[in-house]
């Protein structure tokens, strides 16, 4: 587990007025000047003011942070503060990091306040409270600079606070913000702490408490563990008000902190091969401190006499292991961290040339209800056969029944999807469904695609976007046929896995450019697509995705190569769902009530040996003339409300199923124990930076992606360049981004280089 840090912003002391009368300031005259997005007409900024915390201000899909609102208190009061009602259900769009700026004429703007919301956890939904000495003001804007967990901002109701004790002097609040103090072993040298007022006066620095001392602004640890908690003080002056912040960092004893070590190998099911052949043991390790304090140095495997170090890849540890002999062998995995620590798992794997078809459980009634135990989402693991040319067929069979609750069935056709996990923690699709109209039914899918996945001990989850009363009881078991595959090696890429508008006629094509780099090595590779539109809005098929024919197109290197034609003929039900209620009769785009949305398969084998850029194109002529960025655009003209704000959706999934009789890994790595990683010279400066930034690199190869990733792994951003020259001079603009860490990716046909930077 790595920590995410954050950039401490601003916040001036309570302290220094607490002996003053702050109290809310009456909002019946209040009115809203701006808001920078609003998701629909039922969330507009009007509800963040209007005294009903079960209404709410939320911003638009797909409009990320800083988000901003403005209001006009109709009178001017001495402002000293803010409290911001989140979001009461469901409990997301929280806001951490923000600034308050105060207004005269509402024209004129200078930053008061600010810093960073503390949330408990996601289901933490008190008002939240920001305070500033008193400032002359009748207009005030609140920047919400990031999010608690995603890209909204909302405001279920806005407090402003006056002081009606101590009254304005004239002055204006001084705002401190420190750079981030990472986390201390307690052996570490002095350091010094770096802050700053937004006004550029000298402060002061104090410990309030914990083992370290400071001489000016240089602290030395004492050589005990603890929390430091660190003070800037600034006196002020007669422009500015006086001020301070705090800061806290953790002094850890390193000797303390053991790796994590875990594997998919199992010794509950034996490694099944005709031949002796190579089988990849996957392997994660971490540490639960920063790897600026502590890091994983190796991960070996002891295999009778002979010690074997895994590769390290972007998320994961592998090692190709081919058995010296059919029976028992015992395999002692050792994870070694940098401060000298160890940790080491066994598994004693019956190698066996002898195998047979057989069926084996995943999910087995499992629940999913609204608010119950499995509320939309259930993640279980579960321990599946391992296996190197064995079986040549996988078939899925999913139960959808009505559970024994309360509310039974769901009425409606809900999105959903099972995922499995992926070596470096990354969830892969397996399957996506539709529930159907209030009944059971049974499904069958293909998985062989996914053999390489659906080995040893597997962890799945199940979403299902129901709400209210009723749910889903599921059961998947999952046959395997014995047989021999055409190839017996295999890899799942995921290209692309995301909800994408469609009809926006400012991004009509929003799906990004994946780069594919098929290797020599792999001899069968094919694109797989399971695609599904959904929505249709109070203007019904005037900017509808699940009822809108549409052809959507393939195009490699900028070339038309394929065609879908996302279009299902629900009746009669693909899955012979039957009995159900509502309207499953009716065509849709990629899908039918009470079916598996069917994947299209595309061939990618002639493209081997080289790398491509694959475009996803939705239907080029369609525009949804009643979303509000439209200009062609007028109610009761093209659409009954131009201000509808609904716009419908794309659920895109597209991978990469790569097959081969050499061993190849799961992220398109052949199969060689070598790290990639050790080729790639990436430079990234400045490093730290405030999201803008350069990369260098003399490993570029043919056409290059480069990717941000947060650190649990998720994809941010890509890039794709053609030249090294392109790629040096791009300056890089993150500046979006909330600060913390997060990693830079570059793959070609060299391979993949990973490098860290620091947004402050």
């Amino acid at each position: 587990m790595k920590k995410i840090y954050f950039l401490v912003v601003l916040l001036s002391n309570i302290q220094l007025w607490a002996q003053c009368d702050i109290s809310p300031v009456n909002s019946d005259s209040w009115s809203i000047l701006y808001t920078d997005s609003e998701w629909s007409a039922d969330y507009l900024g009007e509800f963040a003011i209007d005294g009903d915390p079960a209404t709410l201000w939320h911003t638009g899909s797909g409009v990320p942070y800083p988000h901003e609102i403005q209001v006009d208190l109709g009178a001017e009061y001495p402002v000293s503060g803010i409290g911001i009602l989140p979001r009461q259900n469901p409990t997301n769009a929280k806001v951490k990091a923000h600034e308050i700026f105060l207004s005269s004429d509402g024209i004129n703007w200078l930053v008061q306040g600010g810093g960073v919301f503390n949330y408990s956890d996601e289901n933490d939904i008190a008002i939240k409270q920001s305070t500033f000495h008193a400032i002359e003001a009748r207009y005030i804007k609140i920047l919400g600079l990031s999010g608690y967990a995603d890209d909204y901002m909302g405001i279920a109701e806005l407090e402003v606070y006056q002081d009606l004790v101590c009254s304005p002097t004239g002055q204006n609040n001084q705002l401190i913000t420190f750079d981030e103090i990472l986390d201390k072993g307690t052996e570490d040298d002095p350091f010094e702490v770096i802050a700053s007022s937004n006004y550029g006066l000298d402060l002061t620095f104090e410990i309030v408490s914990g083992p370290a001392s400071i001489n000016d602004n240089t602290i030395t640890l004492t050589g005990d563990p603890g929390i430091v908690e660190v003070r800037a003080l600034q006196v002020g002056n007669d422009e500015y008000y006086p001020s301070e912040n705090t800061i806290n960092f953790e002094v850890i004893d390193l000797s303390l902190y053991y790796p994590e070590v875990t594997t998919t190998f199992i010794d509950d099911f034996p490694l099944e091969m005709p031949s002796l052949m190579a089988y990849p043991i996957y392997i994660k390790s971490s540490i639960i401190v920063s790897d600026d304090l502590i890091n994983i140095q190796q991960v070996d495997l002891q295999i009778g006499d002979n010690t074997f170090t895994a590769e390290e890849q972007d998320g994961f540890y592998y090692y190709l292991w081919t058995p010296t002999s059919f029976g028992n062998h015992t395999i002692d995995i050792k994870a070694i961290a940098s401060n000298g620590n160890e940790a080491v798992i066994s598994r004693n794997i019956d190698v066996t040339d002898s195998y047979t078809t057989q069926t084996v459980g995943t999910l087995e009634d499992v629940v999913i209800e609204f608010g119950g135990d499995n509320s939309r989402w259930y993640y279980g693991t579960y321990n599946l056969p391992q296996f190197v040319g064995a079986y040549n067929n996988l078939n899925a069979f999913l139960d959808v029944e009505c559970p024994n609750i309360g509310g039974g069935c769901d009425d409606w056709d809900r999105w959903a999807h099972i995922d499995i996990k992926a070596p470096d923690g990354n969830w892969v699709q397996l399957i996506r469904y539709i529930t159907p109209y209030g009944v059971g039914c049974d499904h069958e899918l293909d998985v062989t695609d996914y053999s390489s996945l659906l080995q040893g001990q597997v962890e799945f989850r199940v979403f299902i976007d129901t709400w209210g009363t009723g749910g889903w009881q599921l059961t998947l078991d999952i046959d395997y046929t014995e047989g021999t595959p055409d190839f017996p090696y295999s890899s799942v890429t995921e290209a692309w896995d995301g909800s994408y508008s469609f009809g926006n006629p400012a991004n009509l094509q929003p799906v990004e450019t994946y780069q594919a780099g098929l290797i020599d090595e792999v001899e069968a590779s094919f694109l797989r697509l399971s695609n599904t539109g959904h929505g249709w809005g109070s203007n019904n098929s005037g900017n509808a995705a699940e009822f809108f024919n549409a052809y959507h197109f393939i195009d490699v290197d900028g070339e038309q190569t394929f065609i879908q034609h996302l279009w299902n003929d629900c009746n009669p039900n693909p899955d012979n769902c039957t009995g159900q209620q509502g309207t499953w009769q009716y065509n849709r785009a990629g899908w039918c009530p009470g079916a598996i949305a069917p994947p299209n398969i595309y061939d990618l084998t002639p493209y081997i040996g080289t790398s491509v850029n694959l475009d996803y194109r939705f239907h080029p002529t369609y525009q949804d003339y009643c979303h509000p960025n439209n200009p062609d655009c007028e109610s009761g003209v093209t659409c009954s409300d131009c201000n509808d704000g609904y716009n419908p959706v794309y659920y895109v999934d597209g991978q990469i199923i790569n097959y081969s009789s050499q061993p190849i890994v799961y992220g398109n790595y052949l199969g060689v124990n070598s790290n990639n990683e050790l080729i790639f010279n990436i430079s990234i400066y400045p490093n730290p930076s405030n999201g803008f930034f350069n990369i260098f690199t003399d490993s570029f190869d043919g056409n290059t992606r480069v990717t941000v990733h947060s650190i649990d792994g998720s994809l941010i951003k890509s890039y794709y360049f053609n030249s090294s020259s392109e790629l040096s001079n791009t300056k890089f603009d993150l500046s979006n981004l909330s600060s913390g860490i997060y990693f830079i990716n570059i793959d070609n046909k060299k391979g993949t280089g990973t490098k860290k930077i620091i947004i402050e």
